[in-house]
């Protein structure tokens, strides 16, 4: 057990992030009791259910980070989150390549009802994808693949002792599983798809070129994508990426939540790991304009 020295230390430096954070800032102190609380629990229990936006629940254990920060902050990557929110509808589908436990999926088609595809490779993390999706009883609204993808369908190799960030490997890395890939045309078949989430730690390029069809579509007009300098380790540099994506006819933004606007920035956002790329700015601004608030801690945006 950390000594109290460090517990204090860590709560201050936890204190400043939620003083300076957009969800948070109003209202540190209990954004830190949160953070406190649930810290405490994962020291006698390892699981807790979080009761989240829209009626939704989490089954959330020690070390999800890709879950846990929902309890902070309300709601974790909150601008592509109220973005997808905002812009989304029943009749929409939405594809969440490298849904990890399905953060986005859960909460586009619990909230609105839209259908969405997702993919996670590894089998642990699909579990607990599935198990979201079954408490928040979203079955038939969601359709999960146990695979990866890439320019080819066939099969990688992948970590898997990186939580998160498990990534595509060398088959001699110490620590790879096989796993199957497709491509995304393949998993997507004939639906039209209009938003598209792609987080694959640094292999979105090669997801990207087994996407031709889908991203020729004209239905597609949103595509949020990690963009954090992990291509370095496949060669890729961001550039190349937000490029290729200019070129199918997408140009990047960043989205502010409480004001509903779109700020077209330089090639990628280099403020933080997402950057959200547009087509059909026009259509895409009066959805959000339209769209009813949703409700995040004491916040209605």
């Amino acid at each position: 057990m950390p000594s109290l020295k460090t517990i204090l230390a860590k709560n201050k430096k936890r204190f400043r992030i939620f003083k300076s954070h957009e969800l948070t800032a109003s209202r540190p102190r209990q954004a830190l009791w949160r953070y406190v609380n649930t810290n405490f629990h994962f020291l006698y229990k390892t699981q807790l259910t979080h009761k989240w936006v829209s009626g939704l629940k989490l089954s959330i254990q020690k070390g999800d980070a890709g879950l846990v920060g929902n309890i902070y902050y309300g709601l974790y990557e909150f601008r592509e989150s109220l973005f997808l929110l905002h812009f989304l509808r029943r009749e929409d589908f939405f594809l969440d390549v490298g849904a990890n436990m399905g953060h986005f999926s859960v909460l586009t088609s619990g909230s609105i009802g839209n259908k969405s595809i997702c993919v996670e490779p590894l089998n642990a993390t699909f579990n607990r994808l599935q198990e979201q999706l079954a408490i928040n009883e979203l079955d038939t609204l969601v359709r999960a693949h146990n695979c990866g993808v890439s320019s080819d369908a066939g099969t990688l190799f992948l970590s898997n002792d990186k939580g998160v960030m498990n990534k595509i490997v060398d088959k001699n890395y110490p620590h790879a599983t096989t796993i199957e890939v497709k491509t995304i045309d393949q998993l997507v078949g004939t639906t039209s798809i209009t938003a598209m989430k792609i987080d694959v730690e640094g292999y979105e390029l090669q997801a990207l070129k087994g996407a031709v069809k889908t991203l020729n579509s004209a239905a597609l007009k949103i595509i949020i994508i990690e963009l954090n300098g992990s291509g370095k380790n496949y060669n890729i540099e961001d550039d190349e990426i937000s490029n290729f994506l200019v070129g199918c006819g997408f140009s990047p933004y960043r989205y502010l939540p409480f004001t509903r606007v779109l700020q077209s920035v330089d090639k990628y956002d280099k403020n933080q790991f997402n950057t959200i790329f547009l087509r059909d700015v026009d259509f895409i601004n009066k959805r959000i304009a339209s769209a009813p608030q949703i409700k995040v801690l004491h916040h209605h945006i």
